[in-house]
């Protein structure tokens, strides 16, 4: 198995650096757009689309919490249902 041989001078191209800044610019401009185009945000609703999406998002995150809390609560009274039944039980409460 051969080494890599390192690039040869004849094969390097040699340009000034704010002219490498400006190709490395735009080629990053070029990818941008070409990921927006991909995920179908290149047109004049994109930003709209964006901020319905981080609403829905919001959204979500409350619902999951509401619920997380509601069965936190009827799981808190159910065990507190069955605390007083076993207390009005062993009371006699409930024999005659």
């Amino acid at each position: 198995m051969s080494a890599a041989k390192p690039p040869q001078r004849e094969d390097m191209i040699v340009i000034p650096h704010s002219e490498f800044e400006t190709l490395l610019e735009q080629a990053a401009c070029r990818g941008a757009r070409k990921a927006l185009i991909e995920v179908g945000l290149a047109d004049e609703d994109a930003a709209n689309d964006i901020r319905t999406l981080r609403d829905l998002a919001g959204s979500i995150k409350i619902m999951q919490r509401t619920f997380l809390q509601t069965l936190v609560r009827w799981v808190t009274v159910g065990l507190l249902a069955l605390l007083v039944a076993g207390v009005a039980s062993k009371g006699g409460l409930f024999h005659r």
